[in-house]
């Protein structure tokens, strides 16, 4: 029996559809606390990173589920876990096979920051090595200081606990001098350690974060998220998230 040229036509494109590789329905997503890309306030999590996030699974029709946890059991769930994407992530050369990259959603400047009365005036990065640093595990920061030669660095879970660690005496095994952070984070980090009266003492990098999946994300679910970006970058959506936290 001959099929009409019009049901076949839609049968075909039926099952094209039926094998052209989808997006998934659901994604995991994790972050840390690191204002204003991504933070906690009150109980809602916002932050310039996550509200491009959110817009992009929006426009990609894929549902989150947003997980907050350290950066470095994050960091390892991203790179096994199915389906899982991290940000905001630093994309460095030792990380570039680690992860499928999307992005990139944000900017992030560096800097390494001091109590109020430390003296000396950095202005290299070799200057550092001298000094001990604190940061965070796993972190991108961190592992750029190291690959420039600054290997005197401690690391802790989460970014609060550093900022204390500079009011130490100089005797005490925890002391750092200087502790790398996010300049866009680092007095509302430290006030939230009550730590007054630090200073940025040398801006070390400024860096592209991205949308960092596990390569077990579908290739189709990569796809949906980059262009759902790119779409906000040329309908200006993306540049009215970023100036909404200018100068937070």
């Amino acid at each position: 029996m001959r099929i009409p040229t019009v049901t076949a036509r839609t049968l075909g494109l039926l099952a094209g559809l039926a094998l052209a590789p989808q997006p998934a329905l659901a994604l995991k997503l994790l972050t840390e606390e690191n204002p204003p890309l991504n933070y906690t306030e009150g109980k809602k999590l916002t932050g310039m990173a996550t509200d491009v996030v959110r817009e992009m699974l929006k426009r990609a029709q894929i549902k989150p589920e947003i997980e907050v946890m350290s950066w470095d059991k994050a960091y390892e769930k991203a790179q096994a876990d199915k389906e899982t994407c991290l940000y905001a992530t630093a994309r460095l050369p030792n990380r570039e096979n680690a992860f499928k990259w999307v992005g990139p959603i944000a900017m992030n400047k560096w800097g390494l920051y001091a109590l109020g009365g430390f003296k000396p005036e950095l202005k290299t990065i070799p200057e550092v090595r001298p000094f001990r640093v604190g940061g965070v595990e796993r972190d991108a920061k961190v592992e750029f200081l190291r690959e420039k030669g600054v290997t005197n660095v401690v690391e802790e879970k989460d970014d609060r606990q550093n900022p204390p660690k500079l009011t130490l005496n100089r005797k005490e095994a925890l002391k750092i001098d200087l502790w790398v952070t996010s300049v866009a984070s680092a007095r509302k980090v430290a006030a939230q350690a009550k730590v007054p009266g630090i200073k940025l003492v040398l801006v070390v990098n400024e860096a592209e974060s991205y949308l960092a999946c596990s390569p077990r994300t579908a290739p189709a679910t990569l796809k949906a998220l980059a262009a759902a970006l790119d779409s906000m970058k040329k309908d200006g959506s993306f540049e009215k998230i970023v100036k909404a936290y200018e100068g937070r």
